[in-house]
């Protein structure tokens, strides 16, 4: 008799078989919608597996069936790093928009033509699946493209995610990407059932996907009929198709489940040109009404997975793909008045208060109104019925007024209140921005809303420090601006009495702003508030100054304002992608004694991004170099070429001057290289271009 726990090779191989029969049954059902088994002889292998798991452990693996059912709560969702940035599509709403993204690609590429894969876009929530030897090990939803969380017990409660991937030419290692989706039809099923126990109503089967994936224990999300498609390999070993095409082809060969119409089929389409795009997106709009899952689009990728790489992404936008969206669904309703709420900079945001009204698939009861132009234009006031739509699908906008409104022949122009609606100091207002300031620096709107991005996930990614909790730590005057929030350390009891906090909160919140103190530099910079500072200008910044002091020394305390004030202007004009109105708007914001005491709080308190790492001088090697790329090149296109000399420091110009060090000309130069010859400026020819990238020495300095 074979002890508790050790198992013979005869269950071994029992239990092997049993694996395979429910993960084929599994695919069959959810996947290929051809069932082989009843429900009943599912149930009765699926129940003789989980007795031999039980009687002997040593049998259970990752991709068994058994391990779909769920796994006891998790305390919480452990963090994951991305192994490539989950990114976001640019979107295009017409044939125009369309052609320009089309254009933009082909002249980075330097290539007439490509083909193009059109798929369905989901609406649902992103996820990415890791695979080792065929197996799935993780499943993480996107968080902020770079970091999400780990829910592979949830993940494995979806019967349409494959555990076991089928096929000898699986790679040994895959992350796949997809989305997951809860049904419509039981979406509403499901929210009749949440209606009838007493409990609120999810807004849409998105909202719902989100929530089932989050919960913290997996067998409240394996009662809920989730499902996924997945279309996108990345981060792979081993051999891989070569074309997006290849990709999907190779993916449902594994097993997977593709975005599909309701003929149970999968749905893309391969376009050779923008014609064919459009006659897939005319398909795509049809088959939408007969959908059992939300789609709010069709994606267009280059099909070409060489071209990936090369084309890179602008910000977390790839510039291989893009995204035509359907047209936003619009309904009529009342303006009951026109708010106005201020910003985080001090802006006067109108917004529209609205009869609550459902469209795309949400209860709206706002909307955006952005600024007074934006009103006049539309021609719309308080009592008229109006025209809301959700700006892609997103954001709730009033487009204009009910066919049949009109406002009167005498109707005033609109215009926002000329004191803040929180501190009543009266406002500026900036005719090139279209914008209405609030300049006080204690208003307390604008702390508040200020607190609450400098905590929020783009920025500092304090853990537990969200609205309710800024806000009530401003009203108990606990925390008034940024640097405050590093001081809270010295205030656990009066943060311990507060509503909703207790010993165990108090804890991680505090150690959450403890991990905060040494985020990087550019996060830093972003949460600050800058008007024209966003992530992307925040790491130009970071890269141009020497850690948080360097940054408070660009407004040249102790110097001569004025001349302090031209040095830094140069200073970070010179910085490729920071013009003069986000170095005005910087300098501007170190030149308030407000601000500068918040850096030096913030110093005082502990927090000290960790230092930039310069490039080495051989990174550096072409600083101080002026180029000019001319003619057509076979390694690079002039976009990449230009890309790598700036790169490595070099200044790229469009025209041939005294100037100028090099000028790189490939095929069919024209005129700028007639031009370098008058000047007597160098001229290389590809081979020596590229040596010159790969720092061979066999290309001559410039004359001085």
């Amino acid at each position: 008799m074979t002890a508790m726990g050790e198992a013979t090779e005869v269950e071994r191989d029992r239990a092997s078989a049993l694996r395979a029969s429910l993960n084929r049954a599994n695919y069959l059902y959810y996947v290929a919608q051809s069932p082989e088994l009843t429900d009943d002889e599912y149930d009765a292998l699926f129940r003789e597996l989980r007795r031999l798991e039980e009687e002997h452990p040593d049998l259970q693996t990752p991709d068994s069936p058994t391990q779909r059912v769920g796994a006891p709560p998790a305390a919480e969702f452990p963090e994951v790093a991305h192994g490539a940035p989950m990114l976001s599509l640019s979107n295009v709403f017409n044939r125009e928009e369309l052609e320009a993204w089309h254009r933009r690609a082909r002249e980075f590429l330097e290539i007439d033509r490509f083909d193009m894969v059109c798929e369905l876009k989901i609406d649902g929530l992103a996820v990415a699946l890791l695979y080792e030897g065929g197996v799935l090990v993780r499943g993480a939803t996107r968080g902020d493209g770079e970091r999400g969380e780990d829910i592979t017990a949830n993940i494995r409660t979806i019967r349409s995610i494959p555990l076991r991937l089928t096929g000898d030419d699986v790679p040994p290692a895959m992350e796949v990407r997809g989305e997951v989706y809860f049904p419509l039809a039981a979406f509403e099923r499901f929210n009749d059932e949440r209606e009838a126990e007493g409990l609120p109503r999810y807004v849409n089967p998105r909202n719902a996907a989100s929530g089932a994936l989050r919960q913290l224990d997996s067998r409240a999300t394996a009662e809920r009929p989730l499902g996924a498609f997945v279309y996108s390999i990345w981060v792979a070993e081993g051999e891989t198709p070569s074309t997006q095409w290849g990709a999907l082809q190779a993916l449902e060969r594994w097993g997977f489940r593709l975005p599909a119409t309701h003929e149970r089929r999968a749905w893309a389409h391969v376009a050779g040109d923008l014609d064919a795009v459009e006659v897939a997106y005319r398909d795509a709009v049809e088959q939408r009404g007969g959908l059992d899952h939300g789609i709010d689009g069709v994606v267009i990728k280059i099909d070409d997975l060489r071209f990936r790489q090369r084309l890179g992404a602008v910000g977390r936008e790839p510039r291989w793909a893009t995204a035509w969206k359907f047209p936003p669904e619009q309904a009529v309703t009342t303006l009951l008045e026109i708010g106005v709420n201020v910003g985080r900079t001090g802006s006067l945001n109108p917004y529209a208060v609205l009869e609550p009204v459902f469209v795309g698939g949400v209860t709206v009861k706002q909307a955006t109104l952005h600024n007074e132009e934006d009103i006049n234009r539309k021609g719309i006031r308080p009592g008229m019925r109006v025209r809301v739509q959700r700006a892609g699908d997103v954001i709730p906008q009033v487009v204009g007024p009910a066919d049949g409104e009109e406002l009167p022949e005498d109707a005033e122009p609109y215009r926002i209140r000329d004191d803040c609606p929180e501190c009543g100091v009266p406002v500026v207002r900036d005719e090139t921005d279209a914008v209405v300031r609030c300049v006080n620096a204690r208003c307390p709107a604008q702390a508040v809303r200020l607190l609450e991005h400098f905590a929020g996930r783009g920025a500092m990614d304090i853990e537990g420090m969200g609205e309710k909790l800024v806000r009530a730590l401003f009203e108990e005057d606990l925390v008034k601006d940024v640097s405050d929030i590093f001081a809270l350390k010295n205030r656990r009891s009066e943060l311990v009495d507060m509503e909703r906090m207790g010993e165990k909160s108090v804890d991680n919140l505090l150690a959450a702003i403890d991990a905060a103190r040494t985020r990087p530099l550019a996060r830093l910079l972003t949460g600050l508030g800058i008007v024209h500072v966003g992530s992307e200008i925040a790491e130009l910044l970071a890269r141009e100054v020497s850690g948080l002091d360097g940054f408070r020394a660009l407004a040249g305390e102790g110097a001569d304002g004025e001349v302090a004030t031209e040095e830094a202007l140069a200073r970070l004009t010179a910085v490729e992608g920071i013009g003069p109105k986000i170095a005005a708007s910087v300098l501007n914001w170190l030149s308030r004694p407000a601000n500068q005491a918040v850096l030096a709080g913030l110093a005082a308190r502990g927090v000290k991004p960790p230092p930039v790492m310069p490039r080495h001088d051989a990174d550096l090697r072409l600083a101080g170099r002026r180029f000019v790329v001319t003619g057509r090149l076979e390694a690079l296109s002039r976009a990449e070429a230009q890309g790598r000399i700036k790169e490595l420091g070099g200044a790229v110009s469009s025209s041939v001057s005294r100037k100028t060090d090099y000028v790189v000309a490939g095929a069919d130069p024209g005129s700028k290289r007639d031009a370098a010859e008058r000047l007597g400026v160098q001229i290389l020819d590809e081979s020596e271009f590229l040596a010159l990238l790969e720092d061979r020495d066999t290309v001559r300095e410039p004359a001085s």
